[in-house]
């Protein structure tokens, strides 16, 4: 008798698990879609807002385009910038073409606007920037960093490394940071 009410709990919920786990299925895709619908939405938002305030379009799909060679590329000289740590210089490391420096990503249905440093600083000033992540992520920081500097060579830096947190400050008629 026991044996007959455990195999009927059992049969029970399995009934239960098998009506109620392909509703679950069908919902969590759907939830996943609202929320990229959403992510998308906010993204598209932020876009358009920041490429309106230079100038551009509305409707710049910044997702589909090509990387294209680019004659005014790079934007800086590894070589001759304080912040990139010596094993991310492949120019130190003797790579011998110097090709890959010269693209530059190019929207399909807009242009971009060449990066402007003291414009940034402008926009960025009393503010800070955080990069957050893996080696990608130090490697873009290090590359904004190199591309500010190039833009105002003479200005004042600060560059303070402590274990993994690396800070650079511009002063450039007055304080601009970033971190």
């Amino acid at each position: 008798m026991g044996s007959m009410l455990y195999s009927q709990a059992l049969l029970a919920l399995f009934l239960v698990v098998s009506l109620f786990l392909p509703l679950s299925l069908q919902q969590k895709p759907q939830q996943e879609e609202e929320e990229v619908r959403a992510e998308q939405i906010l993204f598209n938002n932020v876009s358009s807002s920041l490429l309106r305030g230079r100038g551009l379009s509305n409707g710049c799909n910044l997702f589909q385009g090509k990387w294209v060679v680019d004659a005014s590329y790079p934007l800086y000289q590894s070589s001759g910038c304080p912040f990139i740590d010596p094993e991310f210089d492949c120019q130190k490391y003797g790579r011998p073409d110097q090709e890959y420096l010269k693209f530059s990503w190019k929207p399909d249905s807009c242009g971009l606007p060449r990066f402007d440093g003291m414009e940034f600083l402008r926009r960025w000033r009393g503010k800070k920037i955080m990069f957050v992540g893996d080696s990608l992520s130090l490697n873009q920081w290090e590359s904004l960093s190199c591309m500010v500097h190039a833009s105002v060579p003479n200005a004042k830096t600060t560059f303070a490394k402590k274990d993994l947190l690396s800070s650079v400050t511009f002063e450039v008629e007055r304080i601009m940071s970033f971190h």
